[in-house]
């Protein structure tokens, strides 16, 4: 079901009798769990707590909860419970989520229980009911663009323009969740004071790259065998005291991932699925698919077995972490070269 639809149940106040939200984004989860329960119980105070508002988190028994469920609400038009990482969607609580299943046809009409859940079976029982009585919204990171329109939308509430080209230089250059960007912006509006224009080089002088993007960066100079360049960013790797095997195991993955995007890619699979087949989000997989093919399949390969031989001489105590990793970087660079 989409945002549109529960938009119009907090704007008319005709509300189901169960809401699901699940999935990796959290900002979003969190803005429509406050919507609902303001729309449900405008007079109440959820961080005092409320006579008529429970929440419970953890694998609650199904007798708890459909106990609290069954309680009257107290001079009030309905009760609402809060359920979070119950775990009932999931493998491990069967009977616990079959009784919630048959109970959901004979919820009271004066409660609402809303779960709150990061990970969903959708072919559990309990996922099919709810889906069936109430309604279900999966939370994703938007697509770049959608994160770009909302940046921007956000900024522009502030008074403060944010260019396009910044807007996806923040997203490409940072956490992509949206709490985190959310975080950025508020600093960059800060940032800027009375001037109403948010640029590419006000996010590069505030916003700290993610670890990702740097890896990005420094696989971006083995490709064309810039060692001076991987080498300068290894060692500002190092001087904020990040892990030599963190680090090697970054590039690793890094390889990996070019390797299986790349061959995904031109066997013909869009890169939505294969996104989704690998658990990455989509820009992220078309970073990989562009990356992959600045590497033939025979140095992606190389490049992998080289880190698997320099992790075992790190761990095998042949040669020092920092070392190894910086020895790594030159070799792949040099094969590059070749």
């Amino acid at each position: 079901m989409s945002t549109k639809e529960l938009n119009q149940h907090v704007k008319i106040g005709e509300f189901v009798p169960v809401y699901l939200f699940y999935g990796t984004e959290s900002f979003l989860i969190g803005h429509w769990q406050k919507r609902l329960l303001e729309a449900l119980m405008p007079n109440a105070d959820f961080s005092g707590g409320s006579l008529n508002f429970e929440t419970m988190d953890g694998k609650t028994p199904a007798p708890i909860i459909i106990n609290s469920a069954e309680t009257l609400p107290f001079m009030s038009e309905r009760r609402v419970i809060l359920l979070r990482d119950t775990g009932l969607f999931e493998s491990g609580r069967k009977d616990d989520s079959e009784a919630i299943a048959e109970y959901i046809k004979d919820i009271p009409e004066t409660t609402v229980i809303i779960f709150v859940e990061s990970k969903v079976d959708k072919r559990g029982k309990l996922f099919k009911r709810v889906k069936d009585a109430g309604f279900v919204l999966e939370a994703a990171t938007p697509q770049e663009s959608e994160l770009a329109e909302w940046a921007t939308k956000l900024c522009a509430a502030r008074g403060k323009n944010l260019a396009r080209g910044a807007a996806f230089h923040l997203i490409r250059s940072t956490k992509a969740d949206m709490q985190h960007l959310y975080n950025e912006l508020e600093k960059l509006v800060s940032y800027v004071g009375d001037t109403t224009e948010i640029t590419v080089d006000d996010v590069d002088t505030l916003c700290a790259k993610s670890l990702d993007v740097v890896i990005f960066d420094l696989t971006k100079a083995l490709a064309v065998g810039d060692a001076r360049t991987a080498t300068g960013i290894y060692h500002g790797l190092i001087a904020m005291k990040e892990s030599p095997l963190m680090v090697l195991s970054m590039i690793a993955r890094q390889f990996r991932f070019y390797l299986q995007c790349g061959e995904l890619a031109a066997a013909g699979m869009p890169q939505k699925d294969i996104a989704a087949k690998l658990g990455q989000h989509p820009f992220a997989v078309k970073e990989f698919v562009a990356g992959s093919r600045k590497f033939t399949k025979d140095q992606m390969l190389s490049a992998f077995e080289n880190c698997l031989e320099t992790d075992f001489a790190i761990k095998s105590g042949e040669i020092p972490d920092v070392l190894a990793v910086e020895t790594l970087i030159v070799k792949l660079c040099a094969l590059q070269k070749r």
